[in-house]
């Protein structure tokens, strides 16, 4: 591993950072908890991290509702 210089001219070790991988892939249904659409839906794309954690954008079978959700408030369903 090379050693780099940082600003303050301390060495520190070049790390490379691994991109956080979506738990859903599109297609999979999901329940959702979250607020007052809680509910059944379907990932129809993933998002990149919004600063809170990785989202999705989802669709309601149901009523054809879309929203953009957390990752952490989504549940794989089997259907």
């Amino acid at each position: 591993m090379t050693d780099y210089i940082n600003a303050r001219g301390r060495p520190r070790s070049a790390r490379i950072a691994r991109a956080p991988s979506h738990k859903f892939e599109i297609g999979v249904h999901v329940a959702y908890h979250g607020g007052s659409g809680s509910g059944m839906y379907r990932i129809t794309r993933q998002l990149p991290d919004g600063g809170q954690g990785l989202q999705y954008r989802i669709r309601s079978d149901r009523d054809g509702q879309e929203r953009v959700a957390l990752e952490s408030t989504l549940e794989r369903t089997i259907l």
